[in-house]
């Protein structure tokens, strides 16, 4: 008798029945995961084989342990995503999305044998998995029919394919060896290894912009469930309007949608010149584990996934050294992303990030925010976390601009100190100035540019109309 044998997946399915769970087998894919994105890929393995994306006779892409891969290609790795669960929120399930595809795993009903296929464009309860720790740092991977995904051993068409069909066992650990599944990082988030140097000595004249778009789910914004073209094209066109003659050399991002990031790019090459848009999602800890999925927004209002929630990086297109780090953030919560780039022929450098929210009331009198632990706050962290990037830049010889939605108003700007020395605020007029420019989110400044001391600095703050924030804008003479 040929033996059967088991695999188990790292992610889970649980509900959400308001989203389409099972896509037709004639279904267009999303496009692939964007390129420019700097989010961690994954391999899956299980029994030391790793898992890959296969083809079927329909067209349908299966999931089955491949016997002879040795090395992870694009059709062995995934990037891991999580949404909100309905009483667990972020981080309870996580999502494979397929490299290869752009499609989430789903898994198929009882009918199709509980087979596991990437292809579906938008996430539900079909495709989450919950990630079961084991001994041996696997995972066992629960499906949302409450069973455990397995490999089989069967005879071909079904060797190795993985199927959701293990009832849970009296013991977790007693799932075998063909239901335990292990992640192997493939690669780093963006380029690895150190920048280059540069080529040439940055010029004193640069114009900087940050703008926090507010491109999910808030409904005080206009982008609220809009498309990624929709977002791409307003955004464009609202920093075309605000710049005027003037073409950024670089502009950060914050609170967008990482499907909006190529149409961003071609959007603002029709007036800002030849740009790259580099994308850098935010996180969740999955719940139990050591393992960091990438937040999802909200799907469209018309229904098409968006991608990942993030932060974005637009700079002239010879970029080709980019890098996303995950800053030191609440683990409970967002885990607050940054991304630095480098122009080697410009010798300049730029990194953008979203620090963590402090305390707030929502308008319904609730406590919120992130940064929550006043004895302990994250954003001087996380602060440090940027200066340490920044001062590497530096000593490599580049000019750095640096700065985001730093979510710190000046009552704590001290939170901040580690980004002020030898460099200067766009809204000091010196260095020794004080802390002060004009608001950037309601009456408060939260968004900030910091440049090297010595040029003359222009500050400016136009609102976009389309967000809750406004545009920062720094010039250098």
């Amino acid at each position: 008798m040929l033996k059967r044998i088991r695999l188990l997946l790292a992610a889970v399915l649980t509900a959400l029945s308001t989203v389409v769970a099972l896509a037709a087998p004639s279904a267009a894919a999303d496009p692939p995961v964007p390129p420019s994105s700097a989010g961690q890929r994954w391999a899956l393995k299980v029994a030391d084989h790793y898992v890959t994306v296969s083809a079927g006779p329909s067209g349908d892409t299966k999931l089955r342990a491949n016997l002879t891969a040795t090395t992870p290609g694009t059709s062995e790795q995934f990037t891991l995503h999580t949404d909100w669960v309905m009483g667990d929120g972020f981080g309870s399930k996580v999502s494979f999305r397929s490299e290869a595809t752009g499609n989430y795993v789903t898994t198929e009903d009882d009918a199709s044998a509980s087979l596991l296929r990437t292809r579906a464009t938008t996430t539900g309860a079909w495709e989450r998995f919950t990630l079961k720790p084991l001994s041996g740092n696997t995972f066992g991977l629960l499906a949302s029919n409450g069973k455990y995904v397995a490999a089989e051993l069967g005879t071909y068409p079904d060797k190795g394919l993985l199927r959701a069909r293990t009832a849970p066992p009296a013991q977790l650990d007693d799932l075998g060896s063909w239901e335990r599944f292990t992640l192997e990082k493939v690669g780093g988030q963006g380029s690895t290894g150190s920048a280059p140097a540069p080529t040439s000595q940055a010029p004193v004249t640069r114009d900087v912009v940050s703008w926090n778009v507010c491109g999910n789910n808030n409904t005080a914004c206009s982008l609220n469930g809009a498309t990624p073209a929709t977002v791409a094209n307003n955004v464009s066109n609202a920093l075309h309007q605000a710049m005027g003659t003037r073409r950024p050399d670089a502009i950060f991002f914050q609170e967008i949608c990482e499907k909006a990031a190529k149409p961003l790019e071609l959007a603002l090459e029709s007036w800002a010149g030849p740009m790259d848009v580099r994308f850098m999602p935010t996180y969740y800890n999955v719940a139990g584990t050591t393992v960091q999925a990438q937040k999802d927004c909200d799907n469209a209002k018309d229904g098409t996934s968006r991608g990942s929630f993030g932060i974005a990086l637009a700079v002239p297109d010879s970029n080709t050294w980019y890098q996303g780090t995950v800053l030191p953030s609440p683990s409970t919560k967002e885990q607050r992303p940054m991304l630095c780039a480098v122009m080697p022929a410009e010798g300049s450098a730029y990194c953008d990030a979203h620090f963590s929210s402090g305390p707030y009331t929502d308008p319904n009198g609730n406590p919120q925010g992130d940064d929550t632990d006043l004895k302990n706050p994250v954003r001087p962290q996380q602060a440090q976390a940027m200066r340490t990037t920044v001062d590497t830049l530096t000593s490599a010889g580049y000019t750095t601009y640096y700065g985001g939605d730093l979510n710190t108003t000046q009552n704590d700007v001290d939170y901040l100190s580690a980004l002020y020395p030898d460099h200067q605020e766009c809204g000091q007029p010196t260095p020794s100035s004080p802390h002060t420019g004009a608001p950037t989110d309601g009456n408060n400044k939260i968004d900030y540019i910091f440049g090297p001391q010595g040029p003359t600095y222009t500050c400016r703050v136009v609102d976009g109309t389309l967000s809750d924030h406004r545009v920062i804008n720094l010039t250098t003479s």
